[in-house]
């Protein structure tokens, strides 16, 4: 993923306005990343993230490090700031959800709650 450094706040929050349509997620100091734009990616997230393992936060760092796009951010005393641009939605897709379930498949899938149950059968994992 491309990476463009907004060094001036305000200019950088003209940005995400701009761009609020656009992005799959926004980084910012007080809540971090809280859910995915896209429909899907935020079910694989929401599913994903009953496995204490698997936050928004890691899932986000996988789509930085391994998916076409651009991350703009604002790196301020007073907080980071981010979001991600993807350029092809559809792979990006593929590639996150394949990611949460490998990572799924490699937990101790003993004890599982009601809600870690469900994740598995909607990404298909049979335990």
């Amino acid at each position: 993923m491309k990476k463009i450094e907004i060094e001036k706040p305000a200019e950088f929050l003209k940005l995400i306005e701009e761009n609020k349509n656009l992005y799959l997620y926004n980084d910012h100091p007080s809540d971090g990343i809280d859910l995915f734009t896209d429909e899907q990616i935020e079910m694989y997230g929401w599913h994903g993230t009953t496995f204490d393992e698997i936050t928004y936060r890691i899932i986000a760092e996988f789509i930085e490090d391994n998916c076409e796009g651009t991350f703009t951010f604002n790196d301020h005393p007073m907080g980071f700031n981010a979001y991600a641009v993807l350029d092809d939605i559809e792979s990006a897709r593929v590639e996150i959800k394949e990611f949460i379930v490998n990572k799924i498949k490699s937990l101790d899938l003993i004890d599982l709650d009601d809600d870690q149950k469900e994740a598995l059968e909607f990404f298909g994992i049979s335990n």
